[in-house]
């Protein structure tokens, strides 16, 4: 039997916002800090339908969950734990959660106060969004570029 604790974590996006939700001020471990839905995985469930369980008990969210995105390993005052941090869309692109989560814009995520487990997967998502932005201006200009010849 394993002292390690496995948590699954659902990074849900949707139009350049992400779910995010805030931990009490009185909680054991991270008090106050930012989050991603997420819990532990229960004896004879999948880490994927773990992360699918927790977005849906914690945010009132129901998401379909994709391939995982980065782990990481930390020990905590509850003991040591392993960190599964799963890709996630919403089944209902159109769901409001329940507070504390609520969608922000990736491009504000750097203001916000994560646990330190989670800065591969914060510098992930900052990094995806400057590369779609980049995509675009890249679009934009080459749409905008006079055409030669015609007919």
């Amino acid at each position: 039997m394993s002292d390690i604790t496995t948590i699954a974590v659902a990074v849900v996006v949707q139009h350049g916002c992400v779910l995010v939700g805030r931990r009490a001020s009185d909680a054991l471990d991270a008090a106050g800090l930012h989050e991603f839905p997420g819990g532990k995985v229960e004896a004879g469930e999948s880490p994927e339908t773990a992360a699918a369980r927790e977005c849906l008990e914690e945010a009132d969210v129901s998401v379909r969950v994709g391939p995982l995105l980065d782990r990481a390993a930390r020990k905590t005052l509850r003991g040591p734990l392993e960190i599964l941090f799963f890709t996630a869309t919403p089944v209902d692109r159109s769901a409001q959660p329940r507070r504390p989560f609520q969608w922000i814009p990736i491009r504000e995520l750097p203001a916000c106060s994560f646990p330190d487990a989670n800065a591969r997967v914060l510098a992930a998502l900052v990094r995806d969004l400057a590369a779609q932005r980049a995509t675009s201006a890249e679009s934009a200009v080459g749409d905008s570029t006079p055409r030669q010849g015609g007919s």
